[in-house]
């Protein structure tokens, strides 16, 4: 009996929630010059989210660049009696467009509700979606995926083409047929190294050209107002980028001859104060350009991998570049988030992302590094040790570059006056906080620190302790952390404590010393000074085991007289 009841939550751990009996693609290019993508799916759910997950299916589709038709979306009910059933279809805009206020934008969806679905039914699906026109390039590209998040007995890829138009392949051929494929490492249909098959009619160097060629409107330069905020903001490119930011309300709209990708002159968007991530981009680099500066908005996409072959479909994102003076490095700069410090130019999140310039002749895929930052956050406490109250009341300058200065930035700016002291109070580590004050890099906060002891032992509050749940630093404080993990904030982090209050005969602890964590202490003068300090970024390449050896508490224990 226990055996059975192992074996069947061992078969549901590693059970996807549906099986594919057919996935298929074909891609035709036609001779008119449109493209069409025919899908077809046969889907068996397993499980009650594999019915939920079919019960209701999205095709997103853009008004004006392309059609959707449903050729068949149908259930087969396995049980007797219950025959089939044919799928509701209704069509409206992106249910995203109504979160963000943005109903007059293109993107539309078909909805397909499935009337009655259980488990062990058959779905089948036939949908084809034909492309009259594609955003600031005629570059058309498709990446097939045969692994889904379901297990898959047979996936089919092929292409058609009945134009003259030169295609680029990662692979050659125009027919791939794949057998028996599951994303469940453990399943006996696990596909290790998943293929990708990429086609494309022309390359990342021909997008970057062609869309720079739509984009690039030297009438733009004559907008006034340009000239008036690169005098406020003395040229700097940092203080350009704020200035956009703040300045620039979000709102979505449609404009140009491509809906939902067009942006809107500089002067438009200077006159309305408003405009997504593609119009601040464009205002962004013309602002550049006024102070001085190589600079052009760049493609970029925030989610997922970005396949070797692109179109600018497979973007979501739009950010401006500029050429460094000194090495000729590109340097970003997003001008959609708000509350960034003006030195960090994007958020970390677009660490690691591809994006593409978009410049004359036209350039190759880049990328973000997600190393080579300097990630730091330093934080001084001062105070006087009462070992009756067992507290600790001083201040704490914290003082961060990267990303610990954006969390710090973000948290004071986007915290009402009347709850800043308890975000950061908790933030900190704090019982107590009295005051905050935050000016450029550095945030002062006086308050109080628990000091936890049995009257034997003392332990003083550390990194650990600073970064309490509550903050995102808190992904890098798990005491018992996955084998694998990606860091969510990567910052090095060095706390120094000097308390008065302490005896000095006082025993300390052995000074620890592990790669990327070292804590240390001694007394000075009549007061005890310890360092703790602790790499927690991408480059350390042994990050669990300083989590480990940080969590511990033997580094910052003392021994009473």
């Amino acid at each position: 009996m226990v055996f059975t009841t192992i074996l069947t939550a061992f078969l549901l751990l590693v059970s996807p929630d549906a099986v594919h009996l057919l996935h298929s693609v074909e891609v035709t290019f036609e001779a008119d010059g449109s493209v069409t993508e025919h899908t077809k799916a046969v889907i068996i759910p397993l499980t009650g989210r594999g019915v939920q997950q079919y019960s209701t299916m999205s095709v997103a589709f853009r008004n004006g660049m392309e059609d959707v038709e449903i050729l068949q979306a149908d259930v087969i009910h396995w049980r007797g009696g219950r025959g089939s059933g044919t799928a509701t279809i209704s069509t409206g805009p992106h249910r995203i467009l109504s979160r963000t206020n943005r109903l007059e934008s293109s993107l539309r969806e078909t909805m397909l509700q499935m009337p009655g679905l259980e488990v062990g039914d058959t779905v089948k699906v036939e949908i084809l979606r034909t492309i009259h026109s594609l955003p600031l390039s005629d570059v058309y590209s498709y990446s097939f995926s045969p692994v889904l998040k379901d297990s898959v007995v047979r996936s089919v890829f092929q292409l058609q083409n009945n134009s003259d138009i030169q295609l680029f392949t990662s692979e050659p051929g125009n027919f791939w047929e794949f057998w028996n494929l599951s994303p469940a490492p453990s399943h006996t249909l696990a596909a290790f190294d998943p293929p990708l098959i990429s086609i494309a009619t022309g390359t990342p160097v021909v997008l970057s050209a062609q869309a720079s060629e739509a984009l690039d409107d030297p009438q733009h330069s004559q907008c006034e107002r340009l000239d008036e905020i690169v005098g406020l903001t003395n040229a700097d490119p940092g203080a350009l980028r704020v200035w956009v930011a703040e300045n620039i309300n979000y709102t979505g709209a449609d404009a140009g001859v491509w809906p939902g990708w067009s942006p809107r002159s500089p002067e438009e968007t200077l006159e309305d104060g408003s405009g997504v991530c593609r119009d601040r981009a464009v205002l962004l680099t013309w602002l550049l350009r006024k102070a001085g500066y190589d600079a052009y908005p760049a493609l970029a996409s925030t989610v997922g991998e970005t396949p070797p072959v692109v179109d600018a479909r497979s973007f979501d994102h739009m950010i401006t570049v500029y050429r460094n003076p000194t090495d000729n490095s590109w340097e970003i700069l997003d001008p959609t988030p708000r509350g960034i410090p003006i030195t960090s130019g994007a958020s970390f999140g677009l660490r690691g992302t591809t994006y593409l310039p978009m410049i004359p002749g036209g350039t190759g895929l880049q990328i973000i590094p997600l190393n080579g930052w300097n990630d730091t956050l330093r934080i001084f406490l001062s105070g006087e040790l009462d070992l009756e109250e067992n507290l600790i009341t001083g201040n704490l300058h914290a003082v961060s570059n990267g990303v610990p200065l954006e969390l710090i930035t973000t948290l004071f700016s986007r915290s009402a006056p009347h709850t800043r002291n308890e975000m950061f109070r908790r933030f900190f580590g704090a019982i107590r906080c009295d005051s905050v004050s935050f000016d450029g890099e550095e945030a002062v906060i006086h308050g109080e620190w628990k000091v936890f002891t049995n009257g034997e032992f003392l332990l003083l509050p550390g990194l650990r302790e600073i970064s309490l749940p509550g903050s995102r630093t808190a992904a890098m404080l798990l005491p018992c952390p996955p084998d694998s993990f990606v860091i969510d904030a990567p910052a090095t982090e060095i706390l120094t404590v000097s308390l008065r209050g302490l005896n000095s005969g006082t025993q300390l602890p052995v000074s620890v010393s592990f790669n990327g964590y070292s804590c240390e202490m001694d007394f000075e003068f009549g007061e005890l000074i310890y360092t703790e300090i602790a790499d927690i970024t991408n480059s350390n390449t042994d990050i669990l085991n300083t989590l480990l050896v940080r969590s511990g508490t033997s580094a910052r224990t003392l021994v009473l007289p």
